[in-house]
């Protein structure tokens, strides 16, 4: 069976794949093939179900709660805005220091938010879904640029820079062919997964959680123990924690202040409706991403780049029965993917390509559109890619 889905409760969406959720770790085994495409039908969810939503509550940026009505015109970055529940802190030197230091070049930050809007509003959608302050949904601006397919030297992978260990701990399986910490709808699931975890761990501190999300709550909790046993303060910005987690949640508080403030900073904000992007097919037979692109009228990239975590560029219902197409393109991908035969499974030599860390990309990735990457970070040594062998 061949069914195309988007996530769960969004406006205009599909038949939802996951059961009341955006996003989910597990890999489900697919069920038994039918013969023909299931029709898939657009349905209208009683959460964002139609153009006008009235007396919807959200949160202010001072954390106070107000009465929004939004009408078609409502932007997922509005959704963001109007979600953040963390002090911003602003005025504090750490946080300046990266307000000015990303703020030199609002045309990569207006680059950052077109590539954040594929992503933003699945995110944005499953924050809220949680009751979750929407800060983190800018938490992929430090981890990973919104890159789904990027590696830290440390190994980190994916939009949320799982290492292997924690990816696996959260569900999210790993080896040569296939990483699901790549996959930007379970690797979602699982870091918010996480973060919930260590947000409960830290009393409900969220700067703690954080901090121990980048360096590990271990490490974090020692540091507080120390902190409490000479009688200093133990929140966050009174700890001894490494370099990058001390500049970490500085950092997302920055990104924080230069996209809500996006005119102030000269950053054009990408165009975001709010309303879902991506959409997901579920397949019972293996699929050349490039050759169903290519059959489709799409750059023969697309599909390999909304679906980083088949690693050899060909989709196995193996380790997931689920790919994601552009919405837009979503009901021609799918009646291309239904007449495609099955694509040969072939196993090529993976090594795990070392990029920069936070939020970092290297330098010459082109996407699909031809738009190309360039990194954050400055004087930086670039990584070439090592090219990926994929049969056509």
């Amino acid at each position: 069976m061949i069914k195309m889905s988007t996530y769960a409760l969004v406006a205009t969406s599909l038949v939802a794949v996951f059961s009341g959720s955006g996003c989910s770790s597990t890999m489900a085994k697919p069920t038994a093939a039918k013969a023909k495409l299931q029709k898939a039908s657009f349905v209208r969810s009683s959460s964002h179900s139609s153009n006008h939503i009235q007396d919807a509550v959200y949160r202010t940026s001072t954390g106070k709660k107000s009465k929004a009505a939004l009408d078609q015109d409502f932007d997922t970055w509005d959704r963001v805005f109007q979600g953040f529940q963390l002090d911003s802190n602003a005025s504090n030197p750490k946080v300046q220091y990266f307000v000015n230091y990303y703020g030199r070049n609002p045309r990569q930050l207006t680059m950052l938010s077109e590539r954040a809007s594929v992503f933003l509003h699945m995110i944005v959608h499953e924050v809220d879904r949680r009751n979750m302050p929407t800060e983190l949904a800018l938490l992929p601006f430090v981890e990973s640029a919104f890159d789904p397919d990027v590696f830290s030297q440390a190994g980190a992978a994916g939009l949320w820079q799982f290492i292997p260990d924690t990816g696996r701990r959260y569900g999210l399986q790993q080896n040569k062919q296939y990483d699901a910490r790549m996959d930007p709808f379970a690797s979602t699931g699982a870091a918010l997964n996480y973060l919930q975890k260590l947000h409960d761990d830290f009393n409900g501190d969220w700067l703690l959680a954080l901090a121990a999300y980048n360096c590990g709550e271990g490490r974090v909790q020692r540091e507080i123990d120390s902190n409490r046993s000479q009688g200093l303060p133990t929140t966050f910005w009174y700890l001894s924690l490494p370099k990058e987690t001390r500049e970490y949640v500085p950092r997302l508080l920055a990104f924080k202040e230069l996209i809500s403030h996006a005119d102030r900073y000269g950053i054009a904000l990408a165009d975001t409706p709010d309303e879902a992007r991506l959409a997901q097919l579920h397949i019972d037979k293996p699929v050349n991403l490039r050759q169903a692109a290519l059959k489709a009228g799409l750059d023969a990239n697309h599909l390999v780049a909304l679906n980083p975590y088949f690693r050899t560029g060909i989709a196995t219902p193996q380790y997931s029965n689920r790919i994601i197409l552009p919405r837009e393109n979503a009901r021609r991908v799918a009646e291309i993917i239904e007449a495609l035969p099955p694509a040969q499974l072939t196993f090529v030599s993976y090594s795990p390509h070392k990029y920069n860390t936070l939020g970092t990309t290297r330098t010459g990735k082109k996407i699909s559109n031809g738009t190309q990457y360039s990194r954050i970070k400055p004087k930086l040594r670039t990584v070439q890619r090592n090219a990926k062998k994929v049969t056509v």
